[in-house]
């Protein structure tokens, strides 16, 4: 009895992801589903990290009603400390996406530097990083990492109707912002909505880097190991997101 059950929780959630997604999103979701039979413990989530997934997958309650810290009012969705400004752990979710491109890119013999300087912008801002050698048209790769929210009210209007409308519109407004950039480099937005869905540029970049990675390695596998990272950091993100919300007032 117990199995069937499980079973069934099991094939409720595979549904969800799947009707939910669109192919890019869908080979994503995949990774996240298959990383908590993964034996590497850095890419499994904890057992409130998969419940606060799944419920905000499938549309659950997730706590009781009650105020942010930010004196916003939170539903039993629980879906504010996504977009709260209040909430210190989305810029640590932020960071270790680049952290793992950074590191992916290393693994790839392709050194790159964490926010580089001199870069030719009026305001002074910079891409998360830049890769020291060329990456292709003989130009080096610049990437900028952003996570709108899904469920934000900016973007629920658009995102209730088409898959990752929220991820491509954030990677338009980096595509515009690095424009002073883009003859001397090549400018890719990775932008990952909260719930999952990719932009199309972050995924040929992941499966790029997968792909030189591999060479280097010999190990085929190396892209899919790369979707997990980032796939568990976001779902970890929005977990601690999640759990900033609460105050003790």
């Amino acid at each position: 009895m117990l199995c069937n059950l499980c079973f069934c929780i099991f094939l409720c959630i595979y549904l969800a992801y799947s009707y939910c997604s669109n192919s890019i999103s869908r080979v994503c979701h995949d990774t996240f589903i298959h990383n908590n039979n993964n034996n590497n413990n850095c890419l499994r989530l904890s057992d409130e990290a998969m419940r606060v997934a799944v419920v905000y997958r499938l549309g659950c309650k997730s706590c009781e009603p009650r105020t942010c810290v930010c004196d916003k009012a939170i539903s039993a969705r629980g879906l504010h400390g996504l977009a709260c400004r209040r909430s210190g752990p989305r810029h640590q979710r932020h960071s270790q996406f680049n952290n793992i491109l950074w590191r992916a890119s290393k693994r790839a013999s392709v050194p790159a530097m964490k926010e580089p300087a001199g870069l030719s912008r009026d305001d002074g801002k910079r891409p998360d990083g830049v890769m020291l050698l060329p990456w292709a048209k003989g130009k080096p790769l610049a990437w900028d990492v952003t996570v709108p929210d899904t469920y934000a009210d900016s973007h629920l209007a658009d995102t209730a109707t088409t898959a990752g409308a929220a991820a491509d519109k954030a990677a338009n407004n980096k595509v515009a912002k690095y424009r002073q950039i883009a003859n001397s480099r090549i400018c890719v937005p990775v932008a990952i909505e909260s719930a999952g869905t990719w932009n199309h540029q972050a995924v040929e970049l992941v499966q790029e880097l997968g792909r030189r990675m591999t060479a280097v390695t010999e190990d085929t596998r190396e892209a899919t190991y790369l979707f997990h990272r980032m796939s568990v950091a976001l779902q970890r993100g929005n977990a601690i997101s999640f759990h900033s919300t609460f105050t003790t007032k």
